[in-house]
């Protein structure tokens, strides 16, 4: 197994020695436009952001609401591609000096070329990239093409998957894995089941060693901290994408929401106790 490249084995320390949750921003490559999209992350990195997360534009992102299948649409709009989504990886891990992530379906990946893919990940310096709708012999084929590319092959888990489900899909898996704070598409706003998710990522836990990370339903900054104590990373997506499809001030609308989420993560101060 070839090892893990340095910006995959820099995001493992990062989720598992941090006092608290690493906060990963989510933007898709080539929105607002390629340009603006590498300034906003750049930005993101500035405002609190410990990782970032880069999304492939695709036509039907299932498991995803309004706001993040229109800045898909967008992007795509102004012919968004694969080479832009490398690009955009690059510029900003060597920018930022954060570790940077990917979020594709499969269908983009198995056009371009998988092997492919995680080879011109690794060079431009990704940390991993997740798949969310791999299943069977294809999630089989993604781990093993990015392990020896030396980087990271999230899964995605359901609470509604079985214990032993749970079980196969942690072994397929490297990296972290993905626990949604809502079963739900991205965008969620209604109440969190906080229980129900503190059950669920203790299930997970018995079954893996791997770093969870959660999202979806993360709207606030509150439920952000709601959501840190069970799991080692979070990633807020449809929260900053949906001020940057307005016009205006939106990027600085975006940038102090996400020093908001930042600032609800932070450890509680250690207070000292004083001699009688």
């Amino acid at each position: 197994m070839t090892d893990l490249t340095p910006h995959a084995a820099a995001l493992t320390d990062l989720l598992t020695t941090s006092r608290r949750p690493a906060l990963g921003a989510f933007l898709p490559a080539g929105f607002p436009n390629w340009t603006a999209g590498i300034d906003t992350l750049a930005q993101f990195a500035q405002h609190g952001a410990d990782f970032l997360e880069v999304g492939v534009a695709h036509h039907t992102p299932v498991l995803d609401g309004p706001d993040i299948s229109e800045a898909y649409a967008t992007a795509l709009g102004q012919g968004a591609a694969m080479a832009h989504v490398i690009s955009t990886v690059r510029l900003t891990a060597a920018n930022t000096r954060k570790p940077v992530v990917v979020m594709s379906y499969w269908q983009p990946v198995r056009a371009f070329g998988p092997q492919r893919f995680a080879e011109e990940l690794a060079e431009a310096g990704a940390a991993g990239a997740m798949i969310p709708d791999l299943r069977g012999e294809a999630a089989a084929q993604w781990h093993a093409i990015a392990a020896a590319a030396g980087i990271h092959a999230p899964r995605f888990v359901s609470r509604r998957d079985s214990d032993t489900e749970l079980e196969q899909t942690a072994a397929a898996a490297s990296g972290w894995i993905y626990a949604p704070a809502a079963d739900a598409r991205t965008g969620f706003q209604g109440d969190l089941d906080i229980p129900g998710l503190h059950a669920f990522t203790g299930r997970l836990r018995a079954r893996t060693r791997h770093p969870v990370v959660a999202g979806i339903g993360i709207s606030t900054p509150a439920r952000a901290a709601a959501v840190a104590p069970y799991v080692d990373g979070l990633v807020i997506g449809s929260p900053l994408v949906r001020p940057l499809l307005k016009a205006g001030e939106g990027q600085q609308h975006a940038l102090d929401l996400l020093t908001a989420f930042a600032q609800a993560l932070r450890p509680a101060p250690q207070l000292r106790t004083l001699p009688a």
